[in-house]
């Protein structure tokens, strides 16, 4: 993928990995991948919703067939909101005057015009396509690359989608949740459970996908995750259960994570598990209990807190949007645990790098099927690399 440069970049738009608005270095590399915005279920046949992605406001609407469709946020005759107005068939009409609109943003109807000049007027569109229980919109403009795939999560297992809250921090904070934090945030189990801390060693290296992050414990135990261009992560849990997740940013300073979940289970098992789990997220709200937090008003160490909401989500809450809405990088103190974060941020220098210079850029595969694993191994009684394979 190659894009025309638009403008002259500086160095320090290399290293501007939150800004993603219009006319932004990681915006306009952000805009060449699809990004999910909704679930399939919240957008019934017939509804239009107004969504926010990368600091543009867009419509999101359902054809009476069941198409998704992606347009303007605002109609081209007085700049009502179009996501107030009627679905007719594949079609939109404003509920200020009736124009109408149909997918491709063309203006098909002037109710109130004698003349009619609909040939003139066009909104703008954008792709948009239903994948694993996600509506994804493509807002890059140009013809989309291919829609990522995922044969794990096609495979016929259970697929779970959780309501992913707006969360008050940039797409960055939840990008960078490192795998060292876990010895610590999550310490504190689920049951009030204070585990050993065994913060791993860890190193990455490039692969055709992004990154993979190998982890090694003290103890011996060594696992890996995955970290997928531009902003996905990918892991298999103990119990088997496929977690794929996007990090999307709203605007600068808001984020959503949405995240599939491909369960192994069947009959009893898996109907136990759908209960389990509408019980944890049926508990009260993350976001206001996570707010709380921050605040010194809920005591994120009381036992008694595990029973009211999801622990380790509000754990990791209160761990990346304390970090602000938007990182201080200037005043970070990095150490060897970083090593990960590190070299994720390379990959990503050198690729706003290449599109600022007008250079071909990695072509990312975007169809994978990946393998975590987790096993013993003899690197805990050895070094271990920092980095491998940063293509350059």
């Amino acid at each position: 993928m190659a894009t025309q440069q638009t403008r002259e970049w500086t160095p320090s738009d290399w290293t501007d990995f939150v800004h993603t608005g219009p006319g932004t270095l990681a915006g306009q590399y952000m805009r060449q991948f699809w990004h999910p915005i909704m679930r399939t279920e919240d957008l019934p046949p017939g509804r239009a919703k107004p969504i926010k992605i990368m600091s543009e406001d867009l419509t999101l609407y359902r054809g009476e067939t069941g198409t998704p469709h992606c347009v303007a946020f605002r109609c081209a005759h007085r700049g009502t909101q179009l996501s107030t107005g009627w679905v007719e068939g594949e079609d939109l009409r404003c509920f200020y005057h009736g124009w109408k609109y149909d997918g491709s943003g063309q203006c098909i109807e002037q109710p109130a015009e004698p003349e009619p000049f609909c040939g003139r007027i066009k909104i703008k569109s954008y792709p948009a396509e239903e994948y694993v229980g996600l509506i994804f919109v493509y807002i890059g403009g140009g013809q989309a690359p291919p829609m990522y795939r995922f044969p794990q999560l096609e495979d016929g297992k259970f697929l779970q989608l959780r309501e992913f809250p707006v969360w008050p921090c940039s797409y960055w904070n939840r990008q960078e949740n490192d795998p060292v934090h876990v010895a610590f945030v999550h310490r504190e189990g689920p049951h009030g459970d204070i585990g050993l801390i065994e913060p791993p060693r860890v190193w990455a290296e490039e692969t055709d996908y992004g990154m993979v992050v190998h982890e090694v414990t003290p103890g011996g135990i060594e696992s890996m995750g995955h970290r997928l261009m531009p902003a996905m992560t990918q892991f298999i849990a103990p119990d088997g259960t496929q977690n794929v997740g996007w990090k999307v940013p709203i605007d600068d300073t808001h984020c959503i994570h949405p995240v599939v979940r491909a369960v192994p289970l069947k009959g009893d098992a898996l109907e136990a598990y759908k209960t389990r789990r509408t019980n944890q997220w049926s508990r009260a709200s993350l976001l206001e209990i996570g707010e709380g937090v921050l605040r010194g008003e809920i005591d994120l160490h009381d036992p008694s807190l595990r029973e009211t909401t999801n622990i380790v989500n509000v754990q990791d809450y209160a761990s990346m949007v304390a970090q602000g809405a938007i990182p201080d990088f200037e005043h970070e103190h990095l150490g060897k645990s970083d090593t990960s974060m590190i070299f994720w941020r390379k990959l990503w220098e050198r690729e706003l790098r290449s599109l600022a210079e007008g250079r071909p850029l990695t072509a990312w595969t975007q169809d994978i099927h990946l393998t975590s694993e987790r096993h013993f191994t003899d690197r805990a009684r050895g070094e271990v690399p920092t980095t491998l394979g940063l293509r350059v």
